[in-house]
């Protein structure tokens, strides 16, 4: 076997074993959510069911609000993932191209922002809101989640690579600096938006921290929350929890919007990461 050869195969190797290290507990979620109670908690694992059964999604479905808080999520980080945008395109642009004082710095500080965790200043964050009127609002649920290092980051470093003659053009045929960024800017950056609709629709539509903090109210209560609250029993521990069947089931349908929207979406958002880091 040759020296390429070699390397091809440990290559494919190691691809392999990643797979089957995130594949195989999707399978098991799977499998088991397929699977009568009798079976699940039979001493023989079984990777495919000997019974189908739908009982476990019918019960989840029937039992639960589970529309309800689907539309909840779906209305916060549809919300989410709008301000952000309109927050951070901009601003990704300004930092790219504009020429202003302290340019930098305050890059730096938006910087800063990643490295602070949400946790630090949850506290503070909920007084705000409930000072503001909006605890158990949707509104309450989106704003403190709209800001986003990442995504200004991204379109900096997108916008950096565009070639600057595009925008010499536009300003000679006469368009001010908003005609350039929604002419000429906005169109070529669709990659880079694309990947942060993705991080920040998955990071929001996954996080539970803020919405179980600031939604007591069940008309509000997002998916995540609705889920580990009466069905994971985060709070109560584990008397009276679900089968696992039905705790499988409620993960499995919990996932499948996010993954969905990444299989459509994945070849911009493989082209988006690709280019950012272009200069």
């Amino acid at each position: 076997m040759t020296k390429k050869k070699t390397s091809l195969f440990f290559t494919y190797l190691l691809l392999f074993l990643v797979t089957a290290y995130y594949l195989i507990p999707i399978i098991v979620l799977v499998s088991t959510s397929l699977k009568p109670q009798g079976q699940v908690l039979s001493k023989t694992w079984e990777w495919i069911p000997r019974t189908f059964t739908l009982e476990n999604y019918q019960y989840v479905l029937q039992q639960f609000p589970y529309l309800k808080w689907t539309m909840n999520s779906l209305i916060v980080t549809i919300g989410t993932v709008l301000i952000t945008l309109m927050i951070s395109l901009p601003a990704g642009y300004a930092f790219a191209r504009l020429k202003m004082r302290g340019k930098n710095i305050l890059f730096s500080l938006v910087m800063l922002t990643i490295m602070i965790p949400f946790f630090a200043y949850t506290p503070q964050l909920y007084l705000l809101i409930s000072k503001m009127g909006l605890k158990n609002t949707y509104l309450g649920l989106i704003l403190p989640m709209t800001t986003s290092g990442v995504s200004i980051f991204l379109f900096r470093q997108f916008i950096q690579q565009l070639p600057p003659d595009l925008e010499e053009a536009a300003v000679l045929d006469g368009c001010s600096s908003w005609g350039v960024f929604f002419k000429v800017i906005l169109p070529l950056t669709k990659p880079a938006i694309i990947t942060s609709v993705i991080f920040t629709a998955v990071k929001s539509w996954n996080n539970l921290l803020w919405p179980l903090i600031a939604s007591s109210n069940d008309a509000v209560k997002t998916l995540p929350v609705g889920l580990s609250v009466n069905i994971f029993q985060v709070e109560t521990g584990l008397s009276n929890q679900p089968p696992y069947g039905v705790v499988m089931a409620a993960a499995l349908l919990s996932i499948i919007l996010p993954v969905l929207l990444f299989v459509f979406l994945q070849r911009y958002f493989v082209q988006g990461i690709a280019t950012t880091g272009l200069k």
